[in-house]
């Protein structure tokens, strides 16, 4: 019953996110969980979900099992039937055969209801939190009352088409004959699925709807809803957030066809989490200039050695929580912003921003441009590129730093203290830098 898994506990405090709880049954967390990790990501964006008009026009839900007629069941109904209106145009396109439609249809359920068990689960409980396929009978199920109506009010609508997009890739893979169990591959069968997903936000994106519009915005509240569903630390089960978001990225990026070739890039060795660092740790500083000097030293350039210190500096931007002066060189923090980020995502997030201040002096240092959009995206890049040097990196610190980088705004700011990238070109310039190193974050000029 492969499903959009569920999302983590509340991370501990002071640092690395600890082992997280998987509440009882597959899929979605239960209610309390999803609403805590859903408030954590709220807490560090400063807002709910964007005031989106994802959805142009609803369809009738009365084909749904099971539906209230509510707005959530509108909503989902039409993601569905736009999902299957995609597929039926792309699949004889990408696989050279006929798309059918579910034989066994769509399941809302209210898990507080007395309406028997969808297919795939024993009762009704088993629903709350999740919405999965059941590849038994070829038919979806979602939680209509704990899941859709939580992610539409963080997220926005583009979370539910993601959800739903996603667990109709899943019907794509059986209808291609591979294992939606897993096999001996869950995290490629998820991957997978997310790339799908990835595929028709790009078709939506790019008109092909007559229902759903999607702009950077709301693919942006997509993203972050992938956030919260990634694996626990130590866990391979569904995927990393870096996998996640990459596969979601490669097919907003590249279409369905790349989907079906899909291979998951494994940065980090599966394991433990390191140790926390401290926000004083003389060690991340020591190994950020190691790496940034050889990069500039190996494009001619003089690496200027920048102070580290707290506060702010006449003709430089505020720090947000950092930031990167040019005159002396000096990397500016603000401690107490720094704590909340470290107390709410981790001590990697903290050095990704820290990193990003270094890329920023590194560019001054090649006489690079340092403002405007480009600027932003090779900040970002070198960032991915010193997190990836790193050899204690470990997965769950590449999901601390894509996670600092998707909703830290300084992480992607310029030298005049703006951030003008949406979330998407955030995350693909730092996995640029993560699987191509500094030289495909600067290219011969």
């Amino acid at each position: 019953m492969p499903a959009f898994e569920r999302a983590p506990a509340v991370p501990r405090r002071g640092g690395s996110r600890g082992p997280r709880v998987r509440p009882r049954g597959t899929g979605f967390p239960a209610r309390r969980a999803l609403l805590a990790a859903l408030a954590l990501i709220t807490a560090l964006t400063g807002c709910t979900a964007p005031a989106d008009d994802v959805v142009l026009r609803t369809v009738d839900p009365a084909f749904v099992h099971g539906t209230d007629h509510g707005d959530t069941d509108r909503i989902a109904a039409t993601a569905v039937t736009e999902v299957q209106r995609y597929w039926a145009a792309e699949f004889p396109a990408v696989f050279d055969a006929p798309w059918r439609d579910l034989d066994g249809g769509f399941f809302s359920v209210d898990p507080n209801g007395t309406a028997p068990p969808p297919p795939c689960s024993a009762g009704v409980e088993d629903v709350e939190g999740n919405a999965y396929y059941c590849a038994t009978v070829d038919a979806i199920a979602w939680d209509r009352a704990a899941l859709l109506p939580v992610l539409r009010e963080h997220y926005g609508d583009a979370a539910v088409l993601l959800v739903l997009a996603h667990e109709l890739g899943h019907a794509v893979q059986q209808r291609t004959g591979m294992d939606v169990g897993g096999g001996a591959y869950p995290i490629r069968v998820e991957a997978m699925a997310d790339c799908y997903a990835g595929a028709f936000f790009g078709w939506v994106a790019a008109g092909g709807s007559e229902h759903l519009r999607l702009d950077a915005r709301a693919v942006d509240g997509a993203l972050r809803a992938l956030l919260v569903f990634r694996d626990p630390v130590g866990t391979t089960t569904h995927g990393t957030a870096f996998a996640r978001i990459s596969a979601f990225q490669d097919g907003l990026d590249r279409g369905a066809a790349h989907c079906a070739e899909l291979t998951v890039p494994e940065v980090a060795e599966p394991g433990p989490d390191d140790p926390v660092q401290p926000l004083d740790d003389p060690g991340r500083t020591a190994r950020l200039d190691a790496f940034f000097a050889e990069v500039v030293a190996q494009r001619g350039g003089a690496w200027p050695d920048p102070r580290v210190r707290a506060g702010t500096a006449p003709g430089c931007p505020r720090p947000r929580p950092v930031a990167a002066c040019a005159e002396p060189p000096t990397v500016l923090l603000d401690r107490a912003a720094l704590a909340e980020v470290d107390h709410d995502i981790g001590d990697r997030a903290t050095g990704t921003a820290l990193a990003s201040r270094y890329a920023l002096t590194a560019l001054r240092a090649l006489g690079r441009p340092t403002t405007g959009p480009a600027a932003g995206t090779a900040v970002l890049c070198l960032t991915g590129a010193a997190t990836a040097s790193d050899p204690a990196l470990s997965p769950a610190d590449l999901d601390e730093a894509v996670e600092a980088a998707l909703i830290v705004d300084g992480v992607s700011a310029d030298a005049a203290g703006r951030s003008a990238l949406t979330g998407s070109e955030r995350v693909t310039a730092l996995r640029d830098g993560v699987l191509g190193g500094a030289p495909a974050c600067l290219p011969p000029r």
